[in-house]
């Protein structure tokens, strides 16, 4: 395999600028030595004739880095000068190879080599190729240092891996609880708190809330209720005290309407009154671009007293950007949250693929792991029920664990690693998993580290990665 790289001669003239390309044959350990070929193509390039550019080749990791001899391709007065300083026994030191830019055929390709003593911190490093330029008389000297190649590809990087992903079985959910929220926004005459459905849009808010309940009530798969969680909110306007003793009110005779209309258990309420919201409020005004935005959250934020933030607000710029929240924000202050919890019952295998479909809410993480058991390891079928997992449950560990392991068995690193990076518990699976990650990258010191923490940790998976990879490193430093 090689890779091309072209580097383009960048600072000089646009009529000469024609492309000296490199190609890299090889970058591979071999008898305790690194081996680097590549062929350096001059395609007509046309260097000034006082001017130079200077290649390096570089293994780098990190702070290391191993500068290779130089490659240097002269223009017509400067291979003069070149050749004096031979002449004088003052050849610069690092040149591996001298190309004059005055030989008569154009389309030229010259043959690196080199080879050095192989480090171990090598096995993990990229090799990269650095540019200086100079259009100048006298010595040889570096003007300035760039990044010409990201990186130049690591033939070792190549080589297949059987390696073995570990997945975490999920525990059984004895009882599985399950919850649906939303909210209301329900309209009341001023200071007042009797239910109105006939006042606003009273009628359609608290509807949501019953279609809900009756939803819940009528699915073959829920078992219970098993709570109601209400959650009253309200506006600032007037006295911080008497909205408490509103929204207090308020959601008390929602949760009576809603006991007596479904018949719901008294025990089963959890009902609270918030009073004024300015958390959401704040979020609301930091979110805008209103151009009051930055002095309306500075009253916020540094004005403890609740009437008094009001009463700032209120003066603000001569009243208008209290008006503009009043109209805007604070209706979306004057609401409900509700929250629903249920059981659901437990499925066998064929209702739980049937479940997958059409509600994988309610599967818990053991029923959707124990399906993936009835299809091939690596399978399309086996791959999406673990997507569809980490979909379901996003806040759990062990869906996004199994989410980073299924993209690391498809070898869809970028994927694995955003789930890897999320995960807190490091136990011995994730040290395996991590291993694989890292050799994937080639980073194989790294990668034994993680197998022997797993070992350590009870890992059945991660002895045999770790002879694996071992495999590999004395394929590459000593074949």
């Amino acid at each position: 395999m090689m890779t091309l790289i072209t580097a383009a001669v960048t600072t000089f003239p646009a009529a000469a600028q024609k492309r000296v390309t490199v190609t890299q044959n090889k970058y591979a350990f071999k008898d305790g030595l690194v081996y680097v070929d590549m062929l350096i193509s001059m395609n007509g390039a046309d260097i000034p004739v006082n001017s130079y550019v200077l290649l390096t080749p570089v293994i780098q990791l990190d702070s290391i880095s191993k500068e290779l001899p130089s490659v240097i391709i002269n223009g017509t007065k400067r291979q003069k000068a070149y050749n004096r300083l031979v002449a004088l026994n003052r050849e610069p030191l690092g040149a591996g190879l001298v190309i004059n830019q005055d030989e008569k055929e154009t389309h030229r390709t010259y043959s690196y080599s080199v080879s050095v003593p192989f480090e171990p911190w090598m096995r993990e490093a990229d090799f990269a190729l650095r540019e200086d330029q100079c259009e100048c008389n006298g010595p040889l000297v570096k003007m300035r240092f760039d990044l010409i190649v990201g990186r130049m590809l690591d033939m070792n990087r190549d080589v297949p891996l059987n390696l073995a992903v570990s997945f975490r079985e999920p525990s059984p959910e004895p009882i599985k609880t399950r919850s649906e929220t939303g909210k209301a926004y329900i309209d009341f005459a001023v200071n007042k708190y009797d239910l109105n459905l006939n006042f606003s849009k009273n009628a359609f808010e608290i509807g949501r809330i019953g279609d809900m309940i009756q939803n819940v009530n009528s699915n073959p798969d829920i078992i219970n209720i098993t709570e109601v969680i209400i959650d009253g909110y309200a506006s600032p306007e007037g006295t911080y005290e008497n909205n408490m003793t509103l929204s207090e009110k308020r959601v008390t005779a929602l949760k009576n309407y809603l006991k007596a209309k479904y018949r719901i258990d008294e025990k089963l309420f959890r009902v609270k009154g918030h009073g004024e919201d300015w958390t959401t409020l704040e979020e609301l005004i930091a979110s805008s671009y209103v151009e009051y935005r930055d002095d309306a959250l500075e009253i916020i934020r540094n004005t403890a007293d609740h009437d008094e933030r009001e009463r700032k607000l209120m003066r603000l710029q001569g009243g208008f950007p209290y008006r503009e929240m009043f109209d805007v924000y604070y209706p979306l202050l004057r609401r409900v949250d509700y929250e629903l919890c249920y059981t659901v019952i437990p499925f066998t295998i064929e209702e739980s693929k049937k479940k997958l479909e059409t509600n994988p809410s309610h599967l818990s993480l053991n029923e959707m792991f124990l399906i993936a058991q009835t299809y091939p390891a690596g399978s399309p079928e086996f791959r999406r029920i673990f997507d569809i997992a980490a979909h379901t449950y996003p806040a759990s560990e062990i869906a996004n664990f199994n989410a980073a392991a299924n993209a690391l068995d498809a070898r869809e690193l970028n994927t694995a690693k955003k789930y890897m990076d999320i995960l807190v518990t490091q136990d011995a699976a994730y040290q395996n998993n991590m291993g694989i990650l890292a050799a994937l990258h080639g980073k194989y010191n790294e990668a034994s580290a993680h197998f022997r923490k797993a070992i350590e940790g009870g890992n059945k998976e991660a002895a045999e990665n770790l002879a694996e990879i071992e495999k590999v490193i004395r394929q590459f430093t000593n074949n």
